[in-house]
């Protein structure tokens, strides 16, 4: 079990299936370890404490880049996280492994896709940036995705600086000299980390900014000391409306609803719906109700001989599945990553919000 800042809210959603009566009779152990996401320093050493010291059968949580290929690959564990699948961590998988999110190609196709009907990339010179340690696969992708459309991005990919905050500025600034003399005046950004935005405007740096993950708006953009009118106006596409202004409805969906009042009893906190809030964690309750919940239908599909041949066919086998806050959930054989329907949003910098919009 792997986390970053919400450990007790996805120990919780576990212990709901306890409290069920666990899966065929059997009640899960449950092992955490808080670490921080970004570079491998953290994430190997939780991943080496889940795999070496408890031997989990399977890693729940959330992994960022190639860190999955850890528990999947290197140490053959099976992993059911929030998101960052790709056909190249499919293949490499020596063990069942789950997203509730989309795959990654999915999103940048869906993001070239959004902006293109929108008429955003007709006349316009577009950079694509993006990290080795963080967004390599969502950069590569967003560059064919906008090849594919007739678009000759420029790109900017900066190296795997891992904590060295100094050099990861130095690179974008780099790259984002590189995008000044080549004329663009629209870039997009892959990373969805708050940095990002912290190093173009160290570096002085222009342009229309559209994100390809809004994870980096609200608080994380606040605590990275970047003004948010840096961003106004910037679309993205949204899997969730966490964090848009469609957020307060959720409050009047049954299985989102279901989800948030059996976090809030048993963990104490409290998750509004509302947007202006000082700290919401509304997203990662719905994450861990959703991963829970995969989990949950995969450990029973696979019968009472649990092993990773039948976890395997028990996670194919589970089709259309409600989750909350992520519509139209499904898995198969050849598609473990669960949701696939986006919506498009644009950040209004006045409000602090993402607006809905189609």
């Amino acid at each position: 079990f792997g986390t970053s800042n919400a450990e007790d809210i996805y120990i919780a959603a576990l212990e709901a299936i306890n409290d069920r009566g666990g899966v065929h009779g059997r009640m899960l152990e449950i092992h955490s370890v808080n670490y921080l996401p970004v570079g491998t320093t953290e994430s190997d050493a939780a991943c080496v404490e889940l795999t070496e010291d408890h031997e989990v059968f399977v890693v729940v949580g959330s992994t960022l880049g190639d860190g999955v290929l850890c528990y999947t690959e290197l140490h053959d564990t099976a992993a059911v996280v929030v998101g960052g699948m790709t056909e190249e961590r499919k293949e490499r998988a020596n063990a069942p492994y789950a997203t509730v999110a989309n795959e990654t190609m999915e999103r940048t196709e869906a993001f070239v896709e959004a902006m293109d009907d929108l008429g955003l990339l007709e006349g316009k010179t577009i950079g694509v940036t993006g990290s080795i340690d963080v967004s390599e696969d969502a950069f590569n992708f967003t560059m064919e995705a906008l090849q594919n459309a007739g678009y000759d991005p420029i790109g900017g990919l900066t190296g795997d600086n891992n904590d060295d905050l100094a050099a990861s500025a130095r690179d974008a600034e780099v790259v984002y000299e590189r995008f000044r003399s080549s004329g663009v005046d629209v870039t997009v950004s892959t990373t969805g980390v708050p940095l990002a935005m912290a190093n173009a405007i160290a570096a002085g740096y222009e342009t229309d900014q559209w994100l390809l993950l809004t994870s980096m708006t609200g608080r994380g953009l606040n605590d990275a000391g970047v003004d948010p009118t840096y961003i106004d106006g910037a679309y993205s596409v949204n899997l969730t409306p966490i964090g848009t202004t469609s957020q307060p409805d959720m409050a009047d969906d049954p299985v989102v609803a279901a989800c948030v009042d059996d976090m809030e009893a048993r963990t104490g906190r409290t998750l509004p719906y509302e947007l202006d809030v000082e700290v919401s964690n509304l997203g990662s309750a719905l994450a861990a109700c959703s991963f829970a919940a995969i989990l949950e239908a995969g450990l029973t599909n696979a019968g009472p001989v649990l092993t990773y041949d039948s976890f395997q066919a028990g996670l194919e086998a589970i089709g259309p599945i409600e989750l909350p806050g992520y519509p139209g959930g499904n898995l198969g054989p050849g598609d473990l990553s669960a949701s696939s329907e986006f919506g498009v949003t644009r950040f209004d910098a006045a409000a602090g919000v993402w607006e809905s919009i189609g």
